[in-house]
Order: C-alpha cells, then sequence, then structure tokens
C-alpha cells in the first residue's frame, strides 16, 4: 500500500484510476460515465469554497472513485493499495450493497457513510445533485411516475440525514427536490 500526502497528485491519480476503471462506460444516450464523476468532484470544488475544514484531497479523489466499485471490476483491495485506507473506506461507505433490498440499500449506505468523515457525506450530497441533475428531465420509461416518486423520496432521506455536513450542497439538493416535485 502507498499513501499519497500531496492532495493535488492524490486527486489526479485517484481521477486517472477512476477514469480507467470507467473508461468503457457510457449513458444510455451516448454521453461518458466520467462525466458523472467530473460533475461530482466540480460539485465537491465547489463546497470546498464555503467551507475551508475540508480535505481536499480526501474530498476530491473520493468524487472521482466514488463509483469504482460499485459499477466496475475495481475491488476494495485495489483502492485500499493504491490510495490506502481513509480513501478505501471512504468508497466502500459510498458503495451500496446489492445483495440487500433495494428499499435497505440506502439505509445500510447511510449508515456506513455517518461513520465517515465529512467529507465523504459531501460526496454523497454531490452525486445525488448530478444524478437529480441529469435525470431530472428524462423521459426514459425507468424514470417516469412510481421511481421518480422513489428516487425523490430518497433523495429527501439523504439530504435529511447529511445535509448538515454542507448547507452549499444542501440548499441545492433542496432546489432541485422541489423541481422534482413539481414534475
Amino acid at each position: 500500500m502507498k499513501t499519497i500526502s500531496n492532495p493535488t497528485l492524490l486527486v489526479e491519480q485517484a481521477k486517472d484510476f477512476a477514469f480507467k476503471a470507467h473508461s468503457s462506460h457510457y449513458f444510455p444516450c451516448g454521453r461518458k460515465y466520467t462525466s458523472h464523476l467530473e460533475t461530482v468532484a466540480e460539485l465537491s470544488r465547489q463546497a470546498l469554497q464555503h467551507d475551508s475544514s475540508l480535505d481536499e484531497g480526501i474530498l476530491l479523489s473520493t468524487a472521482y472513485l466514488h463509483d469504482s466499485i460499485e459499477d466496475t471490476a475495481v475491488t476494495y483491495e485495489d483502492i485500499f493499495n493504491f490510495f490506502g485506507h481513509n480513501i478505501s473506506d471512504a468508497v466502500s461507505a459510498l458503495t451500496k450493497n446489492k445483495q440487500l433490498s433495494k428499499s435497505s440499500q440506502i439505509q445500510h449506505s447511510l449508515q456506513r457513510i455517518l461513520r465517515q468523515p465529512k467529507e465523504v457525506w459531501l460526496v454523497k450530497l454531490a452525486d445525488r445533485i448530478a444524478n437529480l441533475q441529469q435525470t431530472i428531465f428524462l423521459l426514459d420509461k425507468k424514470w417516469s411516475g412510481h421511481y421518480k416518486q422513489y428516487y425523490r423520496d430518497e433523495s429527501i432521506l439523504i439530504n435529511q440525514t447529511l445535509g448538515k455536513a454542507s448547507p452549499y450542497l444542501s440548499q441545492k439538493l433542496s432546489n432541485l427536490i422541489n423541481i422534482y416535485n413539481r414534475i
């Protein structure tokens, strides 16, 4: 295991690692999945401007890597060996346990996130904002009726549970939830 102490280098390596892991992933519309990672990282950067106590290296590295275990062949051990336990534990907490029922997955994940540093909470908020921004106007059958309501309710739970970590991101998420209420 190597430990990278320079935050800029840590973030660059996390971005490279995540982009390679997701290199073959695309959204149904044809857009590269890495654009989602960039959006989550950018929202996290914005949150940094509102809270100087945040660890930039952990926050942005986790933002880039947050879907690596859940959506690729990357394992906890891969991230641990390359980035150490802080980042691997953060990414693991953000990874849904697909052995649980869909309704239990978010509760389980939130409980694990709550045991992590505030930076991990922010990544979850930023991830949900990015997902809502992307899906809010989709006409895909998956995003109609019941599923939109489910996703909205899950977003409210995420904001209620983690929002105190970043009033800035919490407000952005609340605004998107309000839009969801009207569509």
